[in-house]
């Protein structure tokens, strides 16, 4: 799987992806970009390198199509679909949290004072 920014393309294999928009391609959830990540759970070579732990792959590594399904491409263009729509979101969620951490904080006697005797300590 490639990308070619100028063109907004994503190669997978002998297919492509147009429009495909570069906040899109580098979209990353936990240090991850989801879009690589999704692609190497489904591509032929699933190979790892060894990082600390030496223990031999399982035989379940080795269970896995021979080929590219038609459900990975639904799946990678609903994917596409789903990050498109969080990259849109962004500034409106950026908004929300400053405004969210603008406001002051509760404090546990305040919430006890009020008779909320869920949160006593």
């Amino acid at each position: 799987m490639e990308y070619d920014p100028a063109a907004k393309r994503l190669n997978v294999g002998k297919g492509h992806i147009d429009n495909v928009p570069p906040k899109v391609w580098t979209y990353e959830v936990s240090g991850k970009q989801v879009l690589w990540q999704w692609f190497s759970y489904r591509r032929n070579d699933r190979s790892k390198p060894l990082i600390g732990d030496k223990r031999p792959p399982s035989p379940l590594d080795s269970v896995k199509p021979d080929h590219w399904l038609s459900e990975y491409t639904a799946d990678l263009i609903n994917l596409l679909h789903v990050l498109g729509r969080l990259v849109r979101l962004e500034p409106a969620q950026a908004d929300l949290l400053e405004r969210i951490l603008e406001q002051p904080l509760v404090k546990l006697e305040e919430l006890n004072a009020a008779g909320d005797s869920e949160y006593d300590s």
